[in-house]
């Protein structure tokens, strides 16, 4: 026996086509009904024969009931017009019955041409005249075969026994060709009906398949957004056990650095290399969350490419020369200039970079640029390694994703470096392409506009200078974990700063109270009770201007995005000590833009 559950859907689909096939024939009928005043001339000329035929009332009550029939039609076609969403079948049924009466009244006159008269002139134009009128019920009925039979079998029959009944060659022919009109028509109708229902099947396909494809859509947005809250959870989770061991193993390359220990300093220096790469980690899966967040500004600007590209040259150089390998730039002169985020395409050229020098062991990587076309500009940086299968050139910009790391080595990193590359291309509008090196290997190629030259920038200063140039500063640390709390003091002090720690906001605020020179604060994001933005936004009513920093291990997208444009400075766990003492350098330093009036933090 079939099974009944999985017969049901089919019996759904079936009716649901057939009740589309019928609104499709329905809203077909409904737009040939308001065209049946083209019969009139066809109705006039019939009773004005038979007027002249000496029909006399008869031809009067008959056009009068054929002007019925016809304002039937009319009259119901705008009803079901009028109402909205009206059964189609009912409506069918409507119409098929008006053209029926049509169709009768159409038959009831033809007697009276054939059997009153003899005249072979008056019989054919009476022919040609209903076949005018047949033809129209054909066309106004495709779709439905009921409404074509009532509307015209009737005259057609009538006429096909009328010219039997007249005999001879030319009556049994045109009796025959009625007839064989009658069926070809019910059979033009019938296709036309099937038509319809193949159309709305195919409909019904499409929109299955559309739908199957939406709810695809949707689960793969859903599994996105699980993955970016995985990325922000998993990395907070990691960030916060590594942040006080990172603070700490800061302080002690700082204590082995004054020591004449060698174990204490080559212990401490292989804590804090392990302690770095752990961190590179970690940013990949930041640098991800804060694209997916829209959390990264673009500046653009004329950039001088050449000037760039020896930058990073210069920041791996090192490296390279530690594995015998080479790093080049060649760039085309005058060195070209390009319309781009500078600050965006530096670590795009960084990531680049570092991906060619962790897969090539010998040779080395070359970073190039030249004009390629007027107003284009081709970068790449090219290196001597393996290279990439062209199958395997658009799975590599996938997170997580290396080619010949079957052991996931750390020492590789996470995959996420070119995944970062590829979304910070089309943030800043680079277009990139991943082909086979000029001399083997891999050649990441970036396009981009050319810019005009303009006067190059001068900066300020970089908040990473020493914090001596300013003094010794007093910082408030607000952070209601104690290890960290006085992993981070005792780095402060240290440096010959003096640093104050205290557990929650109101302790912060009795500090100040109690007269506390602070120059800045860094305050943890998560506390008990409130979170870091609203302690600095409290301290900052009665110390308007105050440096601040907020210390974070949440990366969720959201999170980046409330964060930014606070007039705040983000930094995020873990920190090593360096950077912490830079981030607040540079806080004090830079003036404070105040959040405008009436906005509201995360």
């Amino acid at each position: 026996m079939p099974d009944a559950a999985a017969s049901a859907p089919d019996h759904e689909r079936e009716a649901r086509i057939a009740r589309r096939t019928d609104a499709r024939c329905l809203a077909h009928m409904l737009q040939w009904a308001r065209r049946t005043g083209l019969l009139l001339p066809s109705g006039v000329l019939l009773a004005w024969v038979a007027w002249q035929l000496d029909a006399g009332g008869w031809a009067v009550a008959w056009f009068a009931a054929w002007v019925g029939a016809q304002a039937w039609i009319h009259r119901s076609a705008g009803r079901l017009r009028a109402r909205p969403g009206p059964d189609a079948r009912a409506g069918i049924v409507q119409l098929t019955r008006a053209y029926w009466a049509s169709g009768v009244l159409h038959a009831l006159l033809l007697p009276l041409f054939f059997v009153d008269t003899d005249g072979l002139t008056a019989k054919m134009l009476i022919t040609l005249l209903l076949g005018g009128v047949v033809g129209f019920v054909l066309v106004a009925t495709s779709g439905s075969v009921g409404a074509y039979i009532g509307g015209a079998v009737p005259p057609t029959a009538m006429v096909a026994v009328a010219w039997s009944w007249h005999g001879g060659v030319l009556g049994w022919g045109l009796a025959l060709m009625y007839a064989g009109f009658a069926v070809f028509g019910a059979v033009g109708v019938r296709q036309q009906r099937r038509s319809w229902e193949e159309l709305v099947r195919l409909l019904d396909d499409n929109e299955k398949l559309a739908a199957s494809l939406a709810a695809e859509r949707d689960r793969a947005e859903a599994a996105s957004q699980a993955k970016t809250r995985f990325f922000a959870a998993a990395s907070h989770d990691l960030r916060q056990p590594l942040h006080a061991l990172s603070i700490n193993a800061t302080t002690l390359e700082l204590v082995a650095g004054r020591s004449d220990d060698a174990l204490l300093k080559e212990l401490s220096q292989g804590i804090g290399g392990a302690l770095r790469q752990s961190r590179a980690l970690l940013d990949g899966l930041l640098d991800i969350s804060r694209l997916d967040a829209g959390a990264v500004k673009t500046r653009l600007a004329a950039c001088d490419v050449g000037t760039r590209l020896r930058a990073v040259r210069d920041e791996f150089a090192a490296l390279a020369a530690q594995r015998g390998l080479f790093l080049e730039v060649e760039v085309a002169h005058p060195a070209p200039w390009v319309m781009t985020d500078a600050d965006q395409l530096m670590r795009i050229l960084a990531n680049l970079v570092d991906n060619a020098l962790k897969f090539t062991r010998e040779g080395g990587v070359t970073l190039a640029a030249h004009e390629e076309a007027p107003g284009r500009v081709l970068v790449s940086v090219s290196d001597t390694g393996p290279g990439i299968a062209a199958a395997e050139r658009e799975r590599v910009f996938e997170e997580f994703y290396q080619v010949g790391n079957p052991s996931r080595d750390r020492a590789q990193g996470l995959g996420l470096g070119l995944a970062i590359v590829r979304r910070t291309a089309a943030l800043i509008g680079v277009e990139l392409r991943l082909a086979a090196g000029p001399t083997g290997g891999a050649s990441f190629e970036l396009r981009m506009p050319a810019a005009a030259p303009s006067a190059p920038a001068h900066p300020d200063g970089s908040a990473g200078e020493a914090a001596e140039d300013g003094g010794p500063l007093c910082v408030l640390v607000v952070d209601d974990e104690a290890a960290v709390l006085d992993s981070l003091c005792t780095y402060l002090r240290q440096l010959g700063w003096t640093a104050r720690g205290v557990a929650s906001g109101s302790e912060a605020a009795q500090a100040l109270a109690d007269g506390l020179p602070v120059d800045a604060l860094v305050v943890d994001f998560r506390l008990r009770d409130e979170t870091g933005v609203d302690v600095i936004d409290r301290l900052r009513r009665s110390r308007p201007g105050l440096a601040a920093l907020i210390v974070t291990g949440d990366t969720a997208p959201h999170r980046l995005g409330e964060l930014e444009g606070r007039g705040i400075g983000v930094l995020h766990k873990p920190l090593d000590g360096a950077g912490l003492a830079s981030a607040i350098v540079g806080a004090v330093r830079r003036p404070v833009a105040l959040p405008t009036p009436g906005h509201r933090g995360p």
